[in-house]
């Protein structure tokens, strides 16, 4: 017996097996879903490390989990190696504010690297980079990015809010005014340098030169430095100038930067060849 298809079955037999190979997916199109779900696994696990540190290794003090978190090849600025060169940071921390606590406020993955936003508080009772026992209680913000490799840290970056530390600590005053008790419209000009070492010596050179320029210009009133040295690499400086407006201010911008010119100094080049990094800051007065 024979069995004959007529036009119309015909078209519905295309349209069935149109619609069959349509949902065949195409193997050359979809995306690498294994590759991707080993990416979202490795940062989960990472973010989970960086919650664990906090929140048990540190808060807990339980820092002999830390031989499995850092690895051997852990290397930071400090010239810290390996997980004995993680733990110099955390132990001169909770030295000097023993009941130090850390909040995580922020928690973020990209790729190897885990960024957070984090919140340290604690009492300062023992001397800690050089500044003696204050008693004060400070509530400290920063920034860490963590770098993994195989599961394990193999670097760290710790950016903090060092001018509010140090007002905390009641080393810097909260108002600026007060560094003066004259009228008028005062400018307060700040400057924070983390200066390797290496360079220290020819950076307080260039320091001590523009601190006896400033002082010959128009609308000068004072400066202060406060320098972290001891032993730490980098060292830290604070350096403040008081200027009577910010026209006075302005004009002594100026004519430092054609003072730099006539003695052929280049700022810039300078810290740049150096490795020196500078934050300034700006505060007007408040009467």
């Amino acid at each position: 017996m024979k069995y004959l298809l007529t036009p119309g079955i015909w078209l519905l037999a295309l349209v069935s097996a149109a619609s069959v190979v349509a949902c065949v997916p195409d193997q050359t199109d979809q995306p690498d879903n294994k590759a991707t779900m080993e990416v979202i696994n490795e940062q989960t696990a990472n973010k989970e490390a960086i919650r664990n540190l906090y929140e048990v290794i540190l808060n807990e003090r339980k820092f002999e989990l830390l031989d499995n978190l850092i690895s051997e090849n852990y290397a930071n600025d400090q010239g810290g190696k390996g997980v004995e060169g993680f733990k110099i940071g955390i132990y001169q921390v909770i030295e000097a504010f023993p009941d130090a606590k850390w909040e995580i406020e922020e928690l973020i993955a990209d790729g190897n690297k885990v960024m957070i936003r984090q919140r340290v508080n604690g009492t300062h009772e023992g001397n800690f980079q050089h500044i003696a026992p204050t008693g004060k209680t400070i509530s400290n913000h920063g920034y860490a990015v963590y770098t993994f490799e195989s599961g394990q840290i193999i670097y760290h970056q710790i950016m903090t809010d060092r001018l509010s530390f140090l007002q905390q600590l009641e080393i810097l005053p909260a108002d600026f005014s007060s560094l003066t008790n004259r009228s008028g419209d005062h400018v307060i000009f700040v400057d924070r340098f983390t200066v390797p070492r290496s360079a220290y010596g020819e950076f307080m050179k260039k320091v001590a030169y523009n601190r006896s320029y400033i002082k010959t210009l128009p609308g000068f009133i004072e400066d202060n430095m406060m320098v972290n040295e001891g032993d730490a690499d980098p060292v830290e400086l604070i350096t403040i100038a008081v200027w009577q407006s910010q026209k006075h201010l302005e004009a002594a911008k100026k004519s430092v930067q054609d003072e730099y010119r006539r003695i052929n100094f280049n700022p810039a080049e300078f810290t740049k060849e150096h490795g020196i990094t500078m934050d300034r800051q700006v505060y007007a007065a408040v009467h």
